[in-house]
């Protein structure tokens, strides 16, 4: 199991994504392989929803939320 495999049971839930040089916040939406998807909450330095696909690679680390 690896950590594309370990993320994909937490879809649907709130997530904090950290890279080096930005921060997502929002709902997990997909994985694959490689990837994952974030559909982002609007807040001041995004004003409307989007869904932000994020390299594994480039990922510091990944918050799971509470639900």
């Amino acid at each position: 199991m690896d950590f594309a495999d370990i993320l994909a049971t937490f879809i649907g839930r709130t997530v904090e994504v950290f890279q080096t040089t930005q921060f997502l916040s929002g709902q997990l939406v997909a994985v694959t392989p490689g990837t994952f998807t974030v559909q982002t909450s609007q807040n001041i330095y995004t004003p409307s929803t989007v869904r932000v696909n994020v390299v594994i690679e480039n990922t510091e680390f990944v918050r799971i939320l509470p639900a």
